[in-house]
């Protein structure tokens, strides 16, 4: 009895002695703990240094993206010289001349009979449709109800010369032998004689707009080869007027401010300008976005996280987009400063043509989307490392 007593106490003791170790293990466990962390404490600027170090080690270009990035700009000089460079604005006779050639080779395939070969009011024949020029050319008259469509005011004044609305009152317009000025005032035009006794369109009278409107309907349901026939007529007028030397106004522009529109497009700024600045960007973004596929598929796991190799992507093609853009600007300006200095103008005007407005635009939304995206990106990458060096994980890139 004695012997069992002393043999739990004896079990009791080496139990206590054991409970006392680990209590001594633990709390030598805690105080290392809280030394490492007071440690990471007081070093933190050195650590978020390596961790910032060790981010700009994982998302440095490597031989290969280096290769990318000089493909990727010279892609995109390409692009600025061969492709999408400015049109050079021709006098209007030579700049409706290809027009012209496709005016005669469709309408001369088709018969220029219908049942009315006289044109009338509100109804233009199918002769005069394809064979006479659009009637908001005219000019002939307008001083008769003060619309100032002299010279090239006409083409920022009337409807039918807008890229936008034309399609609708041009192509009516053309139907109905009418013109509609900028503030949808409609006006009959017919062949008058001059001083000199020759024949010339004129306008000769206010119209109704919606009852022009209401006619080209009509006559659109009975008699659908006029209306095609008038849609081919203002599609080639605008392509003839594009890219001449006074060119079109912006779409919708002629209806907000005639004024404005011819101003503007005085200074560059007309559909013709605003289609190839449209197609730079879009060729650009074109380039873009094959670059940032293909290098996507060079992708492999033992690269790190994903999102550190889009950061690789990224920088591609910011700097061969900052490259392209920086070295067009030089030339374009050294070509300027060039014909300055030698008094040539046509220098000077073919320099200009090359600038490359809309990849520029492209690069300033690539530096300003870029750099967001991979301030985003380190921005995690330091919480996660941090939070592992804190909770003594392993660093993981």
């Amino acid at each position: 009895m004695a012997n069992r007593k002393y043999e739990n106490l004896k079990k009791q003791k080496q139990n206590i002695i054991l409970d006392t170790k680990q209590d001594i293990a633990g709390f030598d466990s805690i105080s290392k703990e809280a030394r490492r962390v007071s440690e990471v404490s007081r070093n933190v600027s050195v650590i978020l240094k390596d961790l910032d170090r060790q981010f700009e080690q994982a998302t440095k270009l490597t031989g290969t993206d280096i290769g990318f990035l000089f493909f990727a700009t010279a892609l995109q000089c390409i692009r600025q010289y061969l492709l999408t460079p400015f049109k050079e604005r021709l006098t209007d006779k030579e700049s409706a001349k290809e027009a012209h050639e496709e005016e005669r080779k469709i309408f001369g395939s088709v018969s220029g009979k219908d049942e009315q070969d006289k044109t009338k009011r509100y109804y233009a024949c199918l002769n005069d449709i394809m064979l006479q020029g659009v009637p908001y050319d005219t000019q002939f008259g307008s001083a008769d109800f003060n619309l100032g469509l002299s010279g090239n005011a006409h083409r920022f004044r009337t409807l039918g010369h807008d890229p936008l609305f034309g399609w609708v009152f041009g192509t009516a317009n053309i139907m109905t032998s009418t013109l509609t000025d900028w503030a949808f005032q409609s006006y009959h035009v017919k062949p008058s004689p001059m001083a000199d006794g020759r024949m010339k369109p004129k306008i000769v009278q206010h119209a109704n707009t919606m009852l022009m409107m209401e006619k080209v309907i009509g006559r659109s349901e009975t008699e659908p080869q006029a209306l095609a026939l008038a849609v081919i007529k203002q599609r080639l007028h605008l392509k003839s007027d594009m890219f001449s030397v006074a060119g079109l106004p912006l779409p919708g522009m002629t209806a907000l401010s005639p004024e404005a529109a011819q101003i503007l497009a005085e200074h560059g700024v007309d559909t013709a300008n605003m289609l190839t600045v449209g197609k730079q960007a879009a060729y650009a973004i074109l380039i873009n976005t094959l670059i940032a596929m293909i290098h996507g598929l060079f992708y492999e796991e033992s690269f790190g996280a994903r999102n550190l190799y889009d950061v690789r992507t990224r920088k591609i093609l910011t700097y061969s987009n900052l490259i392209a853009s920086a070295s067009n600007l030089i030339a374009v300006a050294v070509v300027e400063v060039m014909a300055v200095a030698t008094s040539n103008a046509e220098l000077g005007r073919n320099g200009i043509r090359y600038l490359d407005v809309g990849g520029l635009a492209v690069t300033i939304y690539r530096i300003v989307n870029d750099r967001k995206f991979i301030k985003q990106v380190k921005q995690e990458f330091l919480e996660k490392e941090f939070y592992n060096i804190v909770m003594g994980e392993t660093i993981e890139i």
